[in-house]
């Protein structure tokens, strides 16, 4: 790359031309499939963020790999912010809409389904090795990241990302009813 930002923005606007649909399958596998055009709207912004601070890939050797980096990182900033945003206040009967109750005993079939959901997943994570389902939980339910876990558990920073995204693929397996 060089320092120039229009030539930067050339080099960008060629990679996300030539990588556009691998850009978003790959967003899509981190939103689980189900949000195409939340993909094309994550994409989108991260390339227009980069776009406009062209100055920054003159240090950048691959712009693709970067790319992807910075996707994989706007992902996890999307779940982020969804686990920590305040819940909405409920519509009114003003409003002309029915409030939703947060009871889940409220609707009994939904209930119902999300426990079969749980057991199905916890009979998936006990499928784990111990080391992958310690992984797994600390990072995707507890919350922590790979960093603090690295220096908690005194492990390879690699180390716990391996055992992770094996855990995702056994865990994915599973739950689609396939056997390991």
């Amino acid at each position: 790359m060089t320092n120039d930002p229009a030539g930067n923005r050339h080099r960008l606007v060629e990679v996300f031309g030539r990588d556009r649909r691998r850009l978003t399958r790959f967003v899509q596998t981190r939103l689980f499939g189900d949000a195409g055009d939340e993909a094309e709207d994550i994409v989108s912004d991260v390339v227009l963020r980069l776009f406009e601070r062209a100055d920054v890939l003159a240090q950048v050797e691959d712009v693709t790999a970067y790319l992807y980096r910075a996707l994989a990182h706007a992902v996890t900033d999307l779940f982020r912010r969804r686990r920590t945003s305040p819940l909405a206040p409920a519509p009114s009967e003003e409003d002309g809409m029915e409030p939703e109750y947060a009871d889940p005993a409220a609707d009994p079939e939904r209930s119902f389904a999300q426990g079969e959901q749980r057991e199905r997943i916890g009979r998936a994570l006990a499928r784990l090795t111990p080391a992958e389902r310690a992984v797994w939980v600390a990072v995707e339910i507890e919350g922590w990241s790979f960093r603090q876990l690295a220096e908690r558990w005194d492990e390879p920073l690699g180390t716990l990302l391996s055992r992770k995204s094996r855990a995702t693929r056994r865990l994915r397996a599973l739950l689609a009813g396939e056997e390991i």
